[in-house]
């Protein structure tokens, strides 16, 4: 895989790959499109789920699979290999395997614009700043994966040490709060979903937002894979911008969620209050940009989020921010 990642460097250029886009022209989407999530399904995928579910894919030609990872950085191996044809995965994981290692990937959209995790904590011993983490256990769905790089860029940019706090594998669902009520944590790391739920089921359990200053959560793709049929990610990021906007104007999102818990083993969607609290969490991250940037890579974003990896030495080599991203795909699914 370093061998591929090294080929693919000299062949495109890593301050050039983002611009390369933009004299594409693109055929009518047909086949199978593979997409695979960071963790399972909740309704913090519901853009993709939705698009699925809503039959917002069907309506541009594509069969779309989705698939539920185990693991952003899983997610982003396989569309590295070509498993699959895009992925979810988090910002700052990606830039790290982008720059660092070369790997073969470049975002395509970004959809959650700020971090979607929240650091859980119990009533009376709520963690309510990064200062308050050291010298605690916090759990997480993965190591090495985008929440513990979330978790790291946000202590750094408060000054503090990520070796001083201990990192422990836990499910990224309300289930692990049982961990913190049995004091064999002292707090976990869950997305928007798992924030809200917990927040709903136990009163006074502290919720805080990580902000690493870094983009939230992308869909990335090999561009060798982008190359074999482009028009298939055009239809495809056409059909999940219908999809998002069908959710946010949406006056009642119940009719959503039943439609997607129909396509997908989602627990919780029962509770049809708690689900639309959800999902409405959810949307406030897809939207921080503002509208007009819905799906969009937001340059300055990405350049501050960049230049806060190079300072806190978590990026090693010289890159410029555009090449990390393309807009071309977005902007000719808009047109």
């Amino acid at each position: 895989m370093r061998e591929r990642s090294r080929r693919w460097v000299l062949q495109t250029g890593a301050t050039s790959a983002g611009m390369a886009w933009a004299g594409l022209s693109f055929a009518q989407a047909s086949g199978k499109f593979r997409f695979m999530t960071p963790f399972g399904y909740s309704l913090a995928f519901a853009p993709v789920l939705y698009a699925k579910a809503g039959g917002f894919l069907a309506k541009e030609g594509l069969d779309g699979e989705i698939m539920g990872g185990k693991g952003a950085a899983l997610s982003a191996q396989m569309a590295i290999a070509g498993q699959i044809d895009a992925g979810r995965t988090g910002a700052g994981n990606y830039i790290v395997a982008r720059v660092n290692n070369g790997a073969p990937l470049i975002s395509i959209a970004t959809i959650a614009q700020v971090s979607p995790f929240f650091v859980l904590s119990p009533k009376g011993k709520v963690l309510a700043s990064p200062e308050s983490f050291k010298g605690k256990t916090l759990g997480m769905a993965t190591l090495g994966g985008s929440m513990e790089e979330t978790l790291n860029l946000t202590l750094r940019r408060a000054g503090i040490d990520p070796t001083t706090i201990n990192k422990v594998k836990v499910a990224d669902n309300p289930a692990s709060y049982a961990l913190v009520e049995a004091g064999r944590i002292d707090g976990f790391m869950g997305n928007i979903s798992t924030a809200t739920k917990v927040q709903a089921a136990f009163a006074g359990a502290g919720a805080m937002r990580l902000d690493d200053g870094v983009p939230g959560q992308t869909y990335v793709a090999n561009p060798a894979t982008i190359a074999r049929n482009e028009a298939a990610y055009v239809a495809f990021l056409r059909a999940v911008h219908r999809s998002v906007s069908a959710i946010v104007d949406a006056k009642d999102t119940t009719p959503i969620i039943a439609a997607i818990g129909k396509a997908f083993d989602i627990r919780g969607l029962e509770d049809v209050d708690l689900a639309k609290r959800d999902l409405a969490a959810n949307a406030e991250s897809w939207m921080a940009k503002g509208r007009e940037n819905l799906l969009r890579n937001v340059p300055e974003t990405w350049a501050g989020g960049l230049k806060l990896m190079t300072d806190a030495g978590i990026v090693k080599n010289q890159i410029d921010p555009a090449a990390l991203y393309t807009n071309a795909l977005l902007d000719k699914a808009l047109r």
